[in-house]
């Protein structure tokens, strides 16, 4: 099936990169302009294997207090499984028909960050291979990846309480996450398809409102001038 393109906005970036509270304002500005606005995080599509294989992957953190970042074992059976979600997401969204009631996708999270962690972590598996990506992964209309200077992560990672097992895992590593996301920025240098963002010193205000100054700056003419 052919590279699927959504209608919408993707935001990316590791732990505590701001990428969720900008995915709310974003979601309240479009409704507030009369779109109808389909938000969703990790996966596009929602299925009970969706959801089952998402508790599987969360759960190889269960027990990872006083594991070391880099533990092959903790990080081969995550990204399998987390990998495998993806690919089936993304072929249940080139299954589907265009929806009729959503006109903007606003995902919180997808691929990208996944594509970083196999690359730097389980190299030799090569899950979600660039091959894959290029030819089945889906796109949005603006791709946002969200970054923060080291400081700026840790302190938010102080202030934010883990939401589940791979939250923990992450903070309490927050060191080596800002030496992966200086290499997931490396990686996106040639790809014009995304946005770089830092949301070190800029509030999420203004940059809900420079996320939503693109989406609109590449939607089709008549898109842009239609009710909804």
């Amino acid at each position: 099936m052919a590279r699927p393109v959504l209608p919408g906005i993707l935001l990316e970036g590791h732990e505590c990169s701001g990428k969720t509270t900008v995915a709310r304002l974003v979601a309240a500005d479009l409704a507030a302009a009369g779109r109808r606005v389909a938000a969703a995080h990790a996966t596009v599509t929602s299925s009970g294997l969706l959801d089952a294989m998402l508790h599987e992957a969360v759960a190889t953190f269960a027990d990872s207090a006083g594991r070391p970042f880099r533990d092959p074992r903790l990080w081969r059976r995550f990204n399998s499984v987390r990998s495998a979600q993806l690919m089936i997401d993304a072929e249940l969204v080139a299954a589907q028909e265009p929806p009729g009631r959503y006109d903007v996708f606003l995902q919180d999270r997808y691929w990208l960050t996944q594509h970083a962690f196999n690359t730097f972590l389980t190299p030799g598996a090569r899950y979600l291979t660039r091959e894959w990506i290029d030819a089945h992964a889906p796109r949005f209309t603006v791709q946002v990846y969200l970054t923060c200077d080291p400081a700026t992560r840790v302190r938010r990672t102080v202030a934010r309480p883990a939401k589940h097992a791979v939250n923990a895992f992450l903070q309490r590593h927050i060191d080596e996450i800002a030496v992966l996301d200086e290499l997931t920025i490396e990686q996106l240098v040639d790809r014009d398809e995304w946005t770089v963002l830092s949301s070190s010193a800029g509030t999420p205000r203004a940059l809900a409102d420079e996320v939503l100054r693109l989406f609109h700056a590449r939607l089709p003419r008549p898109l842009l001038m239609e009710r909804v």
